[in-house]
C-alpha cells in the first residue's frame, strides 16, 4: 500500500506539469470557484449570518441576564471564533458536491490524458453518450453527499475539532466511491461497476480520504476534483485485475 502511494504521489505530480492537464486544472479551478462561491454565499447569508443575529444584545431585554452575557467581550470573541469555523466547514462541505459534478465534466478528458501520458494500455470502450452518463451519476452523488453531510450536520456543530475527524473519514467513503464510479460508469454496467469496487475498496478509500483533507485546505481545495481525477485514472488505469465485462 505504501508503494501505491509513493507511485501515486509521484505520476500525478508528473502529470499536473504536462500542459494538456495543466489546462484543465485551470478551467477547473475557475468553475469550482465560481460554483462554490454562489453556493457559499446563500447559505451563509440566508441560513448562518440570520442564526448569528440572533445573538446580538440588542434582541434581548436591555438589563436581561442574557443581554449582559452577550455584551461581553469574551462572548463575542467566542462567537466570532466559532462563526470563522462554521464557514470554513460550510465551505468544505459545498466543495464535496461541486467538487464531484466538476470531476464529472473533466473525467473523461482526464482519463485518456492521463493513459497517454503514462501509456497505459485500455482496451474498454466508451459506452455510447459516456459523458451524458458520467454528469448523470456525479449529479446524483454529488446530492447524495450533500444530504449525507447534512443530516450529520448536528454533530459537525457539537463537536469542535472531532468534526474534523468525522467530516474526513465520512466523505472519503463517499468522495472516493463517487471519483472512482464517475470513471467506471463510463465503461462498465452497474454490477461490474460493484464488482471493481470490492476489487479496488481499499485504495479507493486512501484516495477519497486525501481528496476529502484537500477540500479542508484553502486554495487547494479547489483543485482537489483534478487531482481527484488524475489519482483515480491512475487507480483504474494501472490495475490489471479489472472485472471484464460480460
Amino acid at each position: 500500500m505504501i508503494e501505491f502511494i509513493k507511485n501515486l504521489f509521484t505520476k500525478s505530480i508528473i502529470d499536473l506539469e504536462n500542459p494538456r492537464i495543466f489546462k484543465t486544472v485551470i478551467i477547473s479551478v475557475i468553475l469550482t470557484l465560481l460554483l462554490a462561491t454562489i453556493i457559499f454565499i446563500l447559505f451563509y447569508y440566508v441560513l448562518f449570518a440570520s442564526l448569528f443575529q440572533l445573538a446580538d444584545p440588542n434582541n434581548f431585554e436591555e438589563g436581561g441576564i442574557m443581554a449582559f452575557i452577550l455584551s461581553l467581550k469574551v462572548i463575542s470573541y467566542i462567537l466570532g471564533i466559532l462563526q470563522f469555523f462554521i464557514s470554513w466547514l460550510l465551505v468544505s462541505l459545498i466543495l464535496v458536491p461541486v467538487g464531484t459534478i466538476v470531476s464529472g465534466l473533466f473525467a473523461e478528458n482526464i482519463f485518456f490524458a492521463v493513459r497517454d501520458l503514462n501509456k497505459y494500455k485500455w482496451k474498454y470502450e466508451l459506452k455510447k453518450n459516456s459523458f451524458l452518463i458520467s454528469i448523470q451519476y456525479a449529479v446524483i452523488c454529488a446530492i447524495r453527499s450533500f444530504f449525507v453531510n447534512i443530516l450529520i450536520l448536528p454533530l459537525y456543530l457539537i463537536l469542535p475539532v472531532a468534526n474534523i475527524f468525522i467530516f474526513v473519514f465520512v466523505n472519503a467513503y463517499l468522495v472516493g466511491r463517487e471519483y472512482c464510479g464517475n470513471f467506471l460508469i463510463q465503461f462498465f454496467d452497474k454490477t461490474d461497476v460493484k464488482r471493481n469496487f470490492m476489487l479496488l475498496d481499499g485504495k479507493i478509500y486512501i484516495i477519497g480520504l486525501f481528496i476529502v483533507f484537500l477540500y479542508t485546505i484553502p486554495i487547494l481545495n479547489l483543485v482537489a476534483p483534478i487531482i481527484g481525477n488524475i489519482f483515480t485514472s491512475h487507480l483504474i488505469l494501472g490495475n490489471k485485475l479489472m472485472i471484464k465485462k460480460k
